[in-house]
């Protein structure tokens, strides 16, 4: 990775994706669908982070209740003197949460595909724990190649929180946490945040709240495909439709054609009947035994897991 001063960043120049190009392709499928991290531009990311503020959406609250709550049983299982590898932690805030539990942690690398993130969680954890050695890797962390090299000596954690789990489809999150396993050496851990199972009526108000934000979220897509390729597509012409798919165990947001409508991307039309829907996101949940069983199939052993007072959230640490 070369050598970086005491907090630096190195950037490896991920390929980012072709807004343009993948939405105009998720739309000529069928059925309709665009990734959801094309949810998260400027923003999609404020709009998220008042989302997490909300008195409905109880992940983010869950998720810190555990680490202020439990850190230095989470500390103990990862161990003193470890390099810790926090992947896609946003502005670093959780991050700082969990390192002040952690004993003597030899470095903290952060990995993010956006820089912007990156260097904001890099100043946030270096102003609050300043003899820490703090570095920022610009890079896709699902990317194997790009984990493998980091090329880092003694003991690791690799640390993913915030339920981005949930975002990946069952199949990805296996290869995922199998992908983590490939680098990770005897005694090194693995520290992941997972929503669970629950109420379908207290899943289904986290993503859709009273105060309209998460619809609100969801519909800046549009704005965001008038902006790029310079459409006009009315605000009311899709409505925010999320619920809970109980045979895949997933809550679902979908934007909803509110009319029969065709609209003009670069020259393409693409058509809509009254009720189609364009898939925009999805939240897996999980069972406690189910991520337990999802660990161990990734060659992870020695499972412990930590749930806030309510039930709602888990983190689970595995070792290799």
């Amino acid at each position: 990775m070369g050598q970086m001063g005491n907090n630096s960043i190195t950037d490896l120049k991920p390929k980012l994706s072709d807004f343009r190009t993948e939405v105009l392709q998720g739309l000529m499928k069928n059925p309709k669908e665009t990734h959801p991290k094309f949810l998260y531009d400027e923003r999609g990311s404020n709009l998220f982070d008042r989302i997490t503020g909300l008195e409905e959406y109880y992940p983010t609250r869950s998720e810190i209740e555990i680490l202020e709550k439990q850190g230095l049983g989470i500390a103990d299982y990862i161990g003193e003197r470890s390099t810790i590898i926090e992947l896609g932690g946003g502005n670093g805030s959780k991050g700082s949460i969990l390192l002040r539990s952690v004993r003597s942690p030899t470095e903290y690398i952060l990995v993010d595909i956006s820089r912007d993130a990156l260097e904001l969680a890099v100043e946030n954890i270096s102003s609050k724990y300043p003899g820490l050695q703090v570095k920022g890797v610009c890079a896709d962390y699902t990317n194997y190649d790009v984990m493998a090299g980091l090329g880092i000596a003694g003991r690791k954690s690799i640390v993913f929180l915030g339920s981005t789990i949930g975002n990946m489809e069952p199949g990805e999150a296996s290869q995922f946490i199998a992908n983590c396993r490939k680098i990770m050496s005897g005694g090194d851990t693995l520290t992941i945040g997972v929503d669970l199972k629950k109420d379908t009526g207290k899943l289904e108000r986290a993503y859709n709240d009273s105060s309209g934000i998460t619809a609100e979220f969801n519909e800046n897509l549009i704005e965001r495909i008038n902006n790029t390729f310079g459409c006009h597509i009315e605000k009311s012409a899709f409505r925010h439709h999320a619920f809970y798919n109980a045979e895949k165990g997933r809550i679902e947001m979908h934007l909803e054609s509110t009319k029969d409508q065709a609209i003009s991307l670069d020259g393409v039309a693409v058509n809509f009947r009254k009720g189609e829907t364009i898939h925009t996101e999805n939240s897996y949940k999980y069972s406690l035994a189910d991520f337990v069983k999802k660990l161990e199939d990734a060659g992870l052993g020695s499972v412990v897991y930590w749930t806030d007072s309510g039930g709602n959230f888990a983190l689970f640490s595995a070792k290799a």
